[in-house]
C-alpha cells in the first residue's frame, strides 16, 4: 500500500485522526456540561442529573455536602467509566486546556494527512495547514509553562521533555513546510512547461 495519495496510509490516517479529533471535541463538551451542572447544582439547588455529575468524598465514600465539596466525579456513557478530580477552577482550565489543544492537534493533522491524500501533494492548502500545526507546537510551550504554574504555582511540575517534545516537533515542520515549498515551485513549473 502506498503512503500518499487516494487510497494510501495516508487517506486511511486522516480518516482515523477525524474521528480521533471528534471524540476529543465529544468529551470535552461532556466535560464542561458536568463543570455546568455541577456547578448549578450546588448554587441552584436544583439537582441535575445528580447520579452522572456528582461531587463528594469519594476515596472513603462518604459524602460531603455541597458547601465543603471539593471533588467530582463524572461517569462516562456507554463505557461505565468514571472521571474524578479536584473541583477547582484550575481543573476546569487546565482540562479545557489540554483537552482543546489536543483536539484543535489532531484536526490539524487530520488536514495535513487528507491535503497529502490528494493527486497533487504540493499544494498551498497543506503548506498553510503546516505553518498552523507548526505553530500550534511552538505556541503551545508557553501557555503550557502558565497553566502548570499557575495551578501548582512551581516551575517543577513543568515537564521539561513536553517542552523539547513539542519546540522540536514544530521545528521540524518547519523545515518540511520549506521542502513542500520547493515542491509547490516545482510542480507549479512543470505544469506551466507542459
Amino acid at each position: 500500500m502506498k503512503l500518499i495519495g487516494e487510497k494510501s496510509v495516508s487517506t486511511l490516517l486522516s480518516k482515523i485522526l477525524l474521528a480521533g479529533s471528534v471524540a476529543q471535541l465529544l468529551y470535552l463538551g461532556y466535560i464542561i456540561l458536568g463543570f455546568v451542572i455541577l456547578y448549578n447544582n450546588l448554587h441552584q439547588g436544583i439537582p441535575l442529573f445528580s447520579e452522572t455529575f456528582t461531587t463528594g468524598n469519594f476515596d472513603n465514600e462518604i459524602r460531603k455536602t455541597a458547601t465543603d465539596s471539593l471533588t467530582f466525579q463524572f461517569e462516562m456513557p456507554l463505557t461505565g467509566a468514571v472521571i474524578k478530580g479536584s473541583y477547582t477552577l484550575y481543573t476546569f482550565i487546565s482540562i479545557i486546556f489540554f483537552v482543546g489543544f489536543y483536539s484543535v492537534f489532531t484536526f490539524y493533522l487530520f488536514r495535513i494527512f487528507k491535503g497529502m491524500s490528494a493527486d497533487l501533494i504540493f499544494n498551498i492548502k497543506v503548506i498553510h495547514d503546516l505553518k498552523i500545526f507548526a505553530t500550534l507546537n511552538i505556541v503551545f510551550i508557553p501557555i503550557y509553562s502558565i497553566v502548570l504554574y499557575c495551578m501548582d504555582q512551581s516551575i517543577y511540575s513543568i515537564d521539561p521533555l513536553f517542552i523539547l517534545l513539542h519546540l522540536t516537533l514544530g521545528i521540524i515542520i518547519f523545515f518540511i513546510i520549506e521542502f513542500f515549498k520547493k515542491g509547490y515551485e516545482l510542480q507549479t513549473e512543470n505544469e506551466l512547461t507542459i
